[in-house]
C-alpha cells in the first residue's frame, strides 16, 4: 500500500504540487514572523549588550511603574549626584548622561520624522569607554553650544557630512543652527530601531534640552577586581530611596525587552494573517483530497476486492497527505526567509527600522514550520481519508464514481442551529454599543452556520448569478450546470475566497465607521476652528512655545493646549489628559456629567462616569494616583464627565499638575478659536506665519484635519487588505486546483462534446464562466458576512472611539466584482488544458 500511495503521488505530481503551494504561503507567512523575531531579538539584545560595553552600573530615578511607557524622559536628578558616586570604593570613572527630545530638519527644512521611533537628543559621552558600542563613524564628538554629532541613518538617508549646517527643535521653542562635527554608529547598526539621534556635550545638551544642572543617570565603570553586583550594592547604599543602582544586564535586559514587548503587535499580527492564509489552505487541502478520492472510488474499491483493509487504504491516503505537508513545510520554510525581509520592509514602511545582521533560523522556527504544514494537511485530509476507507468493494464494477448530493443532516442540523443562534446575536451586537461579547460569538456562530449550509445556498445562487451567463450561448449554461452539479465541491471550493473577503469587507466597515466617527467627533464636540498637531501621526507633541506665540496674535481668540500622559490607578494603568481648565470649554464639549471643568483646580482632576462608578468616587472624594515619574500623590475629584472621543483619556487633570508629575513639556494638541469677527482664512494665515518657525507643527482646519485622520486609517486598511491578498491568492489557487481536478474528471464528457461540434473556444469559454460563478458565489458570500460581521464589531468598538456606525456601499460592490473576476484568471490554465482534449483518446476514457 505503500507503493500505492507512492504512485499515486507520481502519477499526480502537478495537482499535489499546487495544493502544497497553497500551504506553503501560509506557512512561508509563519516561518518569517518567526525569523524576523528571532533576527530582532539576537540583533537588539547584542546591540544593547554592547552598548553597554564599558559601564558596569547605571543610576537612574526609581520607577513609580513600568507597564506603560512614560511619553518621555527619566525624571532628572541634580548634577553633582555624580561627584558623589565618584567617591564611592570602587568607582574608576563616573559620568552624567540627559536625554530629550530633539527633532532634526532635512535640508530643505522639513521634519526628520521616523514614523513611530522617537527623535532624540542626547548628551555624547566624554569617557569612551563609558560610551560601549557608540563610535564616531566620521568626524570628531561635538564640544561647544553651537556642535552636534547625529546617526549614522539620518547622515546617510538626509544627505548629512561632517562640515554641514544642521537645525534642530526642541521642546523649548523654534528650531536652533547647530554645526555638524561627527556621525555616530552603534556597532554594526547606524541606529537604534529607527530612532533619530543628536548628540551634544553635556553642557549644551542640559541647555537645550531644558535640564540645566540635571542629568537623567549616570554611567559608572568599576575598578579591576570590582564585580559589577558588588559595585551596585556599594553605590545603592549612597543613593536617596528614590534612586536606583541596576547593572549593565539589567539595563541592557530592560532596553532590549522594551523593544521586543514594542514590536510584539506586529509579531501577533503577521501570526493572524498567518493563520487566515492557513485556514484557507486548509479548505483547498480538503477540497482537492476530497474530489481525489471520489475520482478513484473505483480504484479504492478495486483494492478492496482484492483484500485491502480500510486501514490500508486510510493510511494510503494519508501517506500522499503527509508527502503534501512535507514538501508544503520544506516550500514554506524557503519562502519564510524571502517573507522575513518583505515583513521588514512593512516595519520600515511605518518607520521601524531592524538593524541588518545574518538571519537567524532557530530549530523551534523549523519544528513550527513542520508542525504547521503536516498539522493543517493531515486534519485537512483527515475526512476525505476516512470516506475512502467507506468505499465497498462493490463499487468496482461502476462506470464512474457518483459523488453526494445531499448534506448530511447532522451538517444541516448543526449549520441551522448555528445561524440561528448567530444572527440574533449579531442583531443585538449591531444595535447597541459595546457589545463585544455577543459580536464575537454572533460572528463565529454565523460565519460557521453560513460555511456548512453553503452547499444548500449554491443552487439558488447558481440560478441567480448564471441567469445572465447562460444567456450568452451553450458554454454560458453549460457553466451553469456544471457548477450546480456538485455544489458540495463548488461551496468548499467557494469557501475559501468567502474567508478572505470576509475580513476585507469587515476590516472595510470598521475603517469607514472610525473615519465618520472622527468627523462627528468634529462637529459634536469640537468648538476649535484650527487644529495643530504634529506633522506626523506618530510623532510625541509639539513644543509648548508654539501655543505661547499664538496667544498674542490679534486674530485669535483663544488657544488651548491639550496634554496626554499615563498613570496607574488601584494598580491599573489608564490615561490621562491635562488641559487649560480656563480655556478648555471653550474648545471642547467633554460631556461634564458633574462639577465644572472651567473650576477644576490644581491637585484636583475628574474622571468618567464609569471611572467613578467602578471604583465608588463620589465627588469630593480623595484618591491616590500613581505618576510614572514620581509616584503616588493624593488628588480631590472634582467631578466626571462622559465623553471621551476627543480627549481619549478616562482622566483629567490641569497643566500645572502634569508638569509637576511628568517631564516632558510636549502638547499633543493646540486647539484655536478666532477672535470675534476674523474669518477662518485669515486666522489660518496668521497662525501658520507665527509658527513659520515650527516646521514640525500642522496646521489644520476641521475638513483637513479631518482628511489627514482619513488618510491615516485608509493607509492602515491598505495594509491590511495588501496582507490579507496572500489568503485571496491561496482562494484563487483553490479555483484553480478544483478546476483542474473537474477537467480531468469530465474528459470524457468534455471529449464528446468536441465530438459532437463544440470548439475549443467554446469549451475555454465554458471553463471560464464556471470559475466566474465560482468565484462570484465567494465574492457574495464573503460581502454579506463581511458587512455583517464589519458591523457588529464597529458597535462592539464604541469606547475605543468608533461612535458612528457607516455601511459603505461602493467599496464591498468592488470587492465583490473584483474577487468574481479573478475566476477569469483562475481559469486560464484549466481551460487551456480542456481546450486539449483529444477527441479520440477522450471518448474511450473511463
Amino acid at each position: 500500500m505503500f507503493i500505492v500511495a507512492l504512485k499515486g503521488l507520481a502519477a499526480r505530481k502537478l495537482r499535489l504540487l499546487l495544493t502544497a503551494v497553497s500551504i506553503a504561503l501560509g506557512v512561508s507567512f509563519v516561518t518569517g514572523t518567526f525569523v524576523l523575531g528571532d533576527t530582532m531579538t539576537a540583533t537588539f539584545d547584542k546591540l544593547y549588550a554592547d552598548m553597554g560595553q564599558g559601564t558596569d552600573v547605571t543610576v537612574r530615578a526609581r520607577p513609580a511603574f513600568t507597564d506603560a511607557p512614560t511619553m518621555g524622559s527619566p525624571r532628572p536628578m541634580p548634577v553633582d549626584l555624580v561627584d558623589r558616586v565618584r567617591e564611592v570604593p570602587g568607582v574608576a570613572a563616573a559620568e552624567g548622561g540627559i536625554t530629550g527630545y530633539a527633532l532634526m530638519l532635512d535640508k530643505s527644512g522639513k521634519p526628520i520624522q521616523p514614523g513611530g521611533a522617537p527623535t532624540l537628543g542626547v548628551s555624547h559621552a566624554e569617557d569612551e569607554k563609558l560610551g560601549g558600542s557608540i563610535s564616531l563613524r566620521a568626524g570628531r564628538a561635538p564640544a561647544g553650544p553651537n556642535e552636534v554629532a547625529i546617526d549614522a541613518a539620518t547622515a546617510r538617508k538626509h544627505g548629512y557630512a561632517p562640515g554641514d549646517r544642521i537645525r534642530i527643535v526642541f521642546e523649548s521653542g523654534k528650531p536652533a543652527d547647530f554645526a555638524l562635527v561627527g556621525v555616530i554608529g552603534f556597532g554594526d547598526a547606524d541606529n537604534l530601531a529607527g530612532a533619530t539621534l543628536a548628540a551634544f556635550d553635556l553642557t549644551t545638551a542640559q541647555q537645550v534640552l531644558g535640564r540645566p544642572g540635571q542629568v537623567d543617570q549616570i554611567a559608572v565603570r568599576a575598578t579591576d577586581g570590582i564585580g559589577p553586583d558588588e559595585l551596585r550594592t556599594r553605590i545603592a547604599a549612597v543613593l536617596p530611596a528614590d534612586l536606583e543602582a541596576v547593572t549593565r544586564a539589567t539595563v541592557a535586559g530592560e532596553a532590549s525587552r522594551a523593544v521586543r514587548e514594542g514590536l510584539s503587535f506586529f509579531t501577533t499580527a503577521f501570526l493572524g494573517f498567518a493563520a487566515v492564509s492557513l485556514l484557507v489552505g486548509g479548505f483547498l487541502i480538503w477540497n482537492t483530497f476530497s474530489i481525489l478520492v471520489a475520482q478513484r472510488g473505483r480504484e479504492h474499491a478495486l483494492l478492496r476486492a482484492i483484500g485491502a483493509r480500510r486501514r490500508q487504504l486510510l493510511a494510503a491516503v494519508l501517506t500522499e497527505a503527509v508527502a503534501v505537508g512535507l514538501l508544503a513545510s520544506a516550500l514554506g520554510l524557503g519562502l519564510g526567509l524571502l517573507v522575513s525581509g518583505g515583513l521588514r520592509g512593512l516595519l520600515a514602511a511605518v518607520g521601524i527600522e531592524v538593524p541588518t545582521t545574518t538571519l537567524q533560523l532557530e530549530s523551534r522556527t523549523v519544528v513550527a514550520a513542520l508542525a504547521v504544514g503536516l498539522g493543517v494537511t493531515l486534519v485537512a485530509a483527515l475526512v476525505p481519508a476516512w470516506r475512502a476507507t467507506r468505499v465497498p468493494p462493490i463499487a468496482a464494477l461502476r462506470e464512474a464514481a457518483t459523488p453526494a448530493h445531499t448534506l448530511p443532516k447532522v451538517r444541516i442540523v448543526l449549520g441551522g442551529a448555528l445561524l440561528a443562534a448567530g444572527l440574533p446575536a449579531l442583531s443585538w451586537a449591531i444595535a447597541g454599543p459595546s457589545r463585544g461579547g455577543a459580536a464575537m460569538l454572533g460572528s463565529l456562530a454565523t460565519f460557521v452556520g453560513f460555511l456548512l449550509l453553503a452547499p444548500a445556498l449554491v443552487r439558488p445562487l447558481v440560478a441567480v448569478l448564471g441567469a445572465p451567463i447562460a444567456r450568452l450561448g451553450m458554454a454560458g449554461e453549460l457553466a451553469r450546470q456544471n457548477a450546480g452539479r456538485t455544489p458540495r465541491r463548488t461551496a468548499s471550493t467557494a469557501a475559501a475566497l468567502t474567508i478572505g473577503l470576509t475580513l476585507v469587507v469587515a476590516m472595510t466597515v470598521v475603517a469607514t465607521s472610525m473615519k465618520a466617527s472622527v468627523a462627528d467627533v468634529l462637529v459634536r464636540a469640537n468648538r476649535a476652528d484650527l487644529i495643530l498637531k504634529a506633522d506626523s501621526q506618530m510623532a510625541p507633541g509639539i513644543p509648548a512655545a508654539a501655543a505661547d506665540k499664538l496667544r498674542v496674535l490679534p486674530e485669535v481668540g483663544v488657544v488651548s493646549p491639550m496634554r496626554f500622559g499615563r498613570i496607574q490607578v488601584a494598580g491599573q494603568t489608564n490615561s490621562v489628559a491635562a488641559v487649560d481648565p480656563g480655556t478648555a470649554e471653550q474648545v471642547a464639549d467633554i460631556g461634564v456629567a458633574s462639577g465644572s471643568l472651567s473650576a477644576l483646580a490644581d491637585g484636583e482632576f475628574m474622571a468618567t462616569v464609569d471611572e467613578a462608578k467602578a471604583h465608588g468616587w463620589q465627588a469630593g472624594d480623595q484618591v491616590t494616583l500613581r505618576f510614572p515619574h514620581t509616584g503616588d500623590h493624593t488628588l480631590r475629584l472634582a467631578g466626571t464627565y462622559t465623553d471621551t472621543t476627543l480627549l481619549g483619556a478616562g482622566y483629567l487633570i490641569t497643566i500645572p499638575t502634569y508638569e509637576e508629575n511628568f517631564s516632558e513639556r510636549l502638547d499633543v494638541a493646540v486647539l484655536v478659536t478666532a477672535a470675534g469677527g476674523i474669518p477662518a482664512d485669515a486666522l489660518k494665515r496668521s497662525v501658520q506665519q507665527a509658527l513659520a518657525d515650527y516646521p514640525n507643527v500642522a496646521v489644520q482646519d476641521t475638513a483637513e484635519f479631518n482628511a489627514a485622520q482619513g488618510a491615516t486609517v485608509d493607509q492602515l486598511l491598505g495594509l491590511v487588505n495588501a496582507l490579507l491578498g496572500l489568503a485571496v491568492l491561496i482562494a484563487l489557487l483553490g479555483v484553480v486546483n478544483t478546476l483542474a481536478l473537474s477537467v480531468l474528471e469530465r474528459t470524457r464528457e468534455l471529449g464528446l462534446l468536441r465530438a459532437v461540434g463544440m470548439t475549443r473556444r467554446q469549451v475555454r469559454a465554458c471553463i471560464r464562466w464556471e470559475a466566474v460563478l465560482v468565484a462570484a458565489i465567494g465574492s457574495v458570500l464573503g460581502t454579506v458576512l463581511g458587512l455583517l460581521i464589519g458591523m457588529a464589531a464597529a458597535r462592539a468598538l464604541a469606547g475605543e472611539g468608533i461612535t458612528v456606525l457607516q455601511v459603505p456601499i461602493a467599496q464591498p460592490l468592488v470587492y465583490a466584482v473584483v474577487g468574481a473576476a479573478a475566476g477569469i484568471l483562475a481559469a486560464i490554465t484549466p481551460a487551456r488544458k480542456a481546450a486539449k482534449v483529444d477527441v479520440l483518446r477522450a471518448v474511450v476514457a473511463e
